[in-house]
């Protein structure tokens, strides 16, 4: 193989995945993407484009597939794993996310393994 032709591959192969990940996104913003999890719900819209209610849902999602204790960077981390898009509209609501967090943890969804102070974040478990 030599440059020209490593470079051709390199650049078909960038070109398919540009078309799979535009695909992708396509289909999901029209099947509603994480606001259809909310709206199912009967959660309305808010000014962030995303429906109120949307983030609680998508870290309560999240959590089922965290194991072991995590903090609210890992469930921010599972979202974008699983939810690109919605990651970039929750990105700079990060306090959100970790209240949604304790709310679960009051509600006892969550087990508070240990309080967060200053800047070290909370940890928290799934119950069981």
């Amino acid at each position: 193989m030599n440059l020209r032709e490593y470079q051709r591959l390199k650049a078909e192969a960038e070109a398919e995945y540009r078309r799979k990940l535009e695909a992708i996104e396509m289909v999901w913003k029209l099947s509603g993407g994480p606001g259809l999890i909310a709206a199912k719900n009967g959660l309305k819209s808010n000014e962030n484009g995303f429906s109120k209610g949307a983030l609680q849902e998508a870290a309560r999602h999240a959590c089922k597939l965290i194991s072991g204790e995590f903090t609210h960077r890992d469930v921010f981390n599972k979202i974008a794993a699983t939810e690109p898009a919605f990651a970039e509209l929750i990105k700079d609501k990060m306090p959100s996310l970790s209240g949604a967090l304790k709310r679960m943890a009051d509600d006892k969804e969550l087990v508070l393994v240990e309080a967060g102070r200053g800047k070290r974040a909370s940890k928290y478990r799934r119950p069981g």
